[in-house]
């Protein structure tokens, strides 16, 4: 009776891992049609209305060829790239010299990456470093926690989309909601508002937690014990 019960777990557990292929392909297979379709289209309009299309400037890379610069986000992101290359350089130089010279592992690097990463976020934006590092903190416990409950997916969810809506609804928070005696800290709040690329940490916090949530399901594996034998 074992033997077949372990056998009749196996087969169901081998035509979800089916089905879960089937769902992939498929999914993958709709996004690339997708973008494929969309991307043709978003070529033709530009070529049918390209003397009248708004914020056309002209290119560096390609000669007499006008780029699209209208979104103020992509505008500065294009401004600051040679800044953004130049800190990325020092960034993995100083890493990579560091892990040479410390012989340093896993969680070495993790804790140089950590540091690096702070000192990186201080720069953009400042004293709101504190809204962004409350906010992760909460999921990771909530995380933690709740991973194994039934009601955890929406719990996540929820979580996530209120701060998401109360970042942009307040701004990302004048230090005087909480209390006038914090004022000063709205003098410091870095050179990029934190809350405008936020919903990128969104959904790293909501990917992190259903794949912890996932794991936890599966009785294959043992996140422990992978994770001992990394460090």
């Amino acid at each position: 009776m074992g033997t077949l019960a372990m056998n009749k777990d196996n087969l169901n557990r081998s035509k979800i891992e089916q089905w879960k292929q089937k769902e992939l392909f498929f999914l993958v297979a709709y996004a690339i049609v997708f973008y494929i379709i969309f991307i043709a289209r978003s070529l033709q309009l530009s070529r049918d209305h390209y003397s009248q299309l708004y914020g056309l400037r002209q290119g560096w890379l390609i000669p007499n060829h006008l780029n699209d610069m209208s979104d103020s986000q992509w505008r500065n992101f294009r401004g600051n790239l040679p800044v953004l290359t130049l800190v990325f350089g020092i960034f993995t130089l100083l890493a990579n010299l560091m892990r040479a010279f410390f012989n340093l592992k896993v969680r070495g690097m993790s804790i140089v990456w950590l540091l690096f990463s702070l000192a990186y976020l201080l720069y953009l934006h400042g004293a709101c470093v504190i809204f962004i590092l409350s906010i992760a903190t909460v999921n990771y416990f909530l995380v933690k926690i709740f991973a194994r409950k039934n009601y955890f997916p929406p719990l996540i969810w929820s979580y996530n989309i209120f701060f998401l809506l109360c970042n942009r609804i307040y701004e990302g928070y004048p230090f005087t909601v909480f209390s006038e005696r914090w004022a000063i800290l709205d003098n410091y709040r870095g050179s990029f508002r934190w809350h405008i690329c936020f919903n990128f940490v969104v959904l790293r916090m909501i990917s992190f937690g259903f794949d912890y949530h996932w794991t936890n399901q599966d009785s294959r594996f043992d996140h422990e014990v992978v994770v001992m034998a990394i460090y």
